[in-house]
């Protein structure tokens, strides 16, 4: 991978971008007057951009750019706020004070519902397997400016670790957290603002019965799983599926 300025913040970006190259092991470019295509062509390498409070990944493939955005987490949040509801916090029966540890972070608008949910005494830990990719959320997270104040400290309190879920899980003592998360990623298209971009550089890593043992072991209260509606991993990992009506997408739970 290589990393670069953005084109027209060159001489302001420069010392940080260095700094992250050197964080991710990539190899700084001076910008210049080059695309981004042109960098993509000639070296064949995945491209990050980095701009004023933003990180953009241009995939070598050609595919879509991966950047942070909170997608549909604020619109949850108010409404959750608004009407306290949210179907992952039912499921999880979040209260103020918990712990959660979602093992599939993705862009962390689940995990940035959670964190809404268990309030500033609660906790929540974002598991990332792709090094890049949890390192781009991490900084999104931290210098989104577009919010309440309510919302944006949420978002910097999300601690995200870059490992493979099942690692974590195994170094974790038992019932370390109250409510364990997973959403693995389903085939069907979904649209949204910069899961395009993830699908290029997400990993696919599907549940096994290993890691459901050891999310059964670490949990104290509840395992959850969002899934596609037609998904086999409810019956597969015996989860009990809450159907919501007119949604691609159900919740199950296994109690402890």
């Amino acid at each position: 991978m290589i990393i670069t300025t953005a084109r027209k913040q060159i001489k302001t970006l420069a010392n940080e971008t260095e700094r992250m190259s050197r964080d991710l092991g990539a190899t700084y470019f001076l910008r210049d007057d080059q695309s981004v295509s042109t960098l993509v062509n000639e070296y064949k390498e995945d491209v990050l951009v980095v701009g004023k409070d933003r990180l953009t990944l241009y995939p070598k493939d050609g595919g879509h750019p991966f950047f942070y955005h909170p997608n549909s987490a604020m619109f949850r949040v108010k409404q959750f706020l608004k009407t306290g509801y949210d179907p992952l916090v039912e499921v999880g029966r979040l209260q103020k004070g918990m712990n959660v540890l979602d093992c599939t972070l993705g862009l962390a608008a689940d995990a940035l519902v959670a964190k809404i949910a268990v309030g500033e005494s609660g906790y929540v830990t974002g598991i990332e397997a792709n090094r890049i990719l949890a390192y781009l959320v991490r900084y999104g997270l931290y210098n989104w400016k577009d919010g309440q104040p309510y919302l944006l400290n949420a978002m910097k309190a999300i601690e995200v670790i870059h490992q493979s879920h099942f690692t974590f899980l195994q170094g974790c003592e038992d019932e370390s957290y109250d409510v364990i998360y997973f959403d693995p990623m389903f085939e069907s298209n979904i649209e949204s603002i910069g899961m395009k971009g993830l699908k290029s550089f997400a990993f696919y890593d599907d549940l096994t019965f290993e890691t459901i043992r050891e999310a059964k072991r670490v949990a104290k209260k509840r395992v959850i799983l969002k899934d596609h509606f037609q998904s086999k991993r409810f019956e597969r990992f015996a989860f009990h599926v809450i159907k919501r009506q007119h949604a691609t997408f159900h919740y199950g739970f296994i109690e402890k």
